[in-house]
């Protein structure tokens, strides 16, 4: 089973970007999605107060 990384940015909860980590399988067809919450990332939605914030 395949895992897509949806991060979250920390403060505000808005998805900020998301990673596909793929398994070996070829035929694979499911796909499942692991929210995390991070600042690792900054908000990418400008009307949001932490709009290209980390923190």
């Amino acid at each position: 089973m395949c895992c897509r990384k949806i991060f979250v940015h920390h403060r505000c909860g808005h998805n900020v970007t998301s990673v596909l980590e793929g398994c070996e399988k070829a035929e694979c067809q499911s796909t499942k999605d692991k929210p995390i919450i991070s600042n690792k990332y900054p908000c990418v939605y400008p009307a949001c107060e932490y709009y290209g914030m980390f923190d």
